[in-house]
């Protein structure tokens, strides 16, 4: 999918979401903190947004990033139970990281799994730290990792080897392995789903369009 077909997408999402709402582009703007003239872009299909734009329109106007990316999927499921195959989950991509989030048929969770492959290879690629309310455990999955945090020293955790640690503190991963270490990260929200999947990711991360099975 171009990038011109994504933004066409999320125009298109965010004109149903802010009319089924009554919002007038103002009051829209008002709510997220985007301006005007950026949301008008993207109903527009004028510009693709970030990740960041999309997560500050998800929270203004009370949506989960699930419940965005999938119209119509309910946000409270009786009798909580999903699987994510292979071929499943949702893509975001940012230039520090790509993730494949799990279990995204359920919204709004206490627990959320993220697939984590780490390109960032220093700090200094970062323009934003990870924070966020609760708990954080990361699992290597494959190649090596080091962790930073604004309280600790740098420290390294290689194949098989895991941390939990209070997320948040600020932090961030970088690989330090010859391949880009792929990671299972599990935050966990005390409020129970108070949070939205894209509190727990980089600010600049955006979904990458899944690609079609004919294709």
């Amino acid at each position: 999918m171009s990038d011109n077909s994504v933004a066409s997408v999320i125009g298109s999402r965010l004109k149903e979401v802010r009319k089924a709402n009554r919002l007038t582009l103002s009051r829209a703007s008002e709510l997220s903190g985007v301006s005007i003239s950026t949301l008008s872009k993207i109903e527009n299909n004028q510009v693709s947004p970030s990740f960041d734009i999309i997560k500050k329109i998800c929270d203004g106007l009370d949506l989960s990033i699930e419940e965005f990316v999938r119209p119509g999927a309910p946000s409270q499921i009786s009798g909580r139970k999903t699987a994510t195959l292979i071929d499943g989950g949702v893509h975001f991509t940012s230039v520090q990281y790509d993730y494949k989030a799990h279990a995204t048929e359920i919204s709004r969770k206490g627990m959320v799994p993220l697939e984590i492959t780490v390109r960032a290879r220093a700090i200094e690629e970062f323009d934003h730290w990870s924070r966020h309310h609760g708990e954080e455990f990361v699992y290597v999955l494959s190649g090596a990792i080091e962790i930073h945090t604004e309280f600790y020293e740098p420290y390294r955790l290689n194949q098989g080897e895991s941390s939990y640690f209070d997320s948040g503190m600020a932090h961030l991963y970088i690989s330090v392995s010859p391949e880009d270490a792929r990671v299972l990260s599990i935050s966990y929200d005390p409020e129970q789903g108070g949070r939205r999947i894209s509190n727990f990711m980089n600010p600049s991360a955006q979904e990458v369009p899944r690609k079609s099975k004919t294709g």
